[in-house]
């Protein structure tokens, strides 16, 4: 697995909410009160059924708290978040948690699995979660841990992997829903080259059925993968476009 990026699909639809799984505009979220710190200052991103967008952006940038906000897991203080055009706001409390569920998958920066869980009983927890077969969840599972060269790690728990195959057992968490959208906060940054690939490989499925990755990374792997680049700096989008329009300014801090 790896070496050749899949075929990108070229995309001048920027910012534009029409037609968009998930679109946040003008967001501002600012943690501390009136005198706190501005993480968010009006970003707007819009996510399209076959977008692969890699927000990329130096450290600080108000990257991790921007993908909680359009996941659903932050409230922004001003703008919007909409799910298929409908704001979260209007959301009944069960729509929520079915986007939460089945809707969104969200690959955490921290990892975020339960230490006491092997790799396997992580990976299908969502799925037993929402009351799925149990049969049907462990084999999902071990298929997806497969598919990220986990096949021998299933039944470890979380502080007997390094870091790099916890981030993959993440991915796969993410993934077992087969959910619309994916939003991953640095999902390759504790591997090497040949499983930056099998995890973006795997992040690429979504878009081959029709859905869309936000992927926050310093990575410039995670490029061959985009059809949209989103730079953003101080909290705020400052370009989006296609990797060759924003080849140029590009920076790995």
């Amino acid at each position: 697995m790896g070496g050749s990026a899949p075929e990108r699909r070229p995309d001048g639809r920027g910012g534009a909410v029409d037609g968009a799984l998930l679109a946040a505009t003008d967001v501002v979220r600012t943690y501390g009160g009136r005198s706190g710190v501005v993480a968010v200052r009006g970003a707007s991103l819009a996510l399209h059924p076959r977008d692969f967008v890699a927000l990329m952006g130096p450290s600080g940038s108000g990257k991790t708290t921007f993908l909680g906000v359009l996941a659903g897991l932050d409230r922004p203080d001003e703008g919007e978040v909409r799910w298929k055009g409908r704001p979260f706001e209007a959301l009944r409390g069960e729509e929520r948690l079915r986007i939460r569920r089945g809707g969104v998958g969200i690959v955490f920066q921290s990892f975020g699995l339960m230490p006491t869980l092997s790799a396997i009983e992580n990976v299908e927890l969502p799925l037993r979660v929402s009351g799925g077969d149990l049969e049907e969840a462990r084999g999902r599972a071990e298929t997806w841990l497969t598919q990220l060269g986990l096949a021998d790690r299933l039944h470890n728990r979380t502080f007997e992997l390094s870091a790099g195959q916890q981030q993959r057992v993440a991915v796969a968490r993410a993934l077992i829903t087969d959910p619309e959208v994916v939003l991953a906060d640095e999902p390759i940054a504790e591997v090497d080259t040949e499983n930056a690939d099998i995890i973006l490989e795997a992040l690429w499925e979504v878009v081959r059925r029709g859905g869309a990755v936000l992927a926050a990374t310093h990575n410039p792997e995670a490029v061959r993968y985009a059809n949209r680049v989103v730079l953003f700096r101080d909290g705020v989008v400052v370009q989006d476009g296609t990797p060759a329009e924003v080849a140029g300014h590009l920076t790995t801090d």
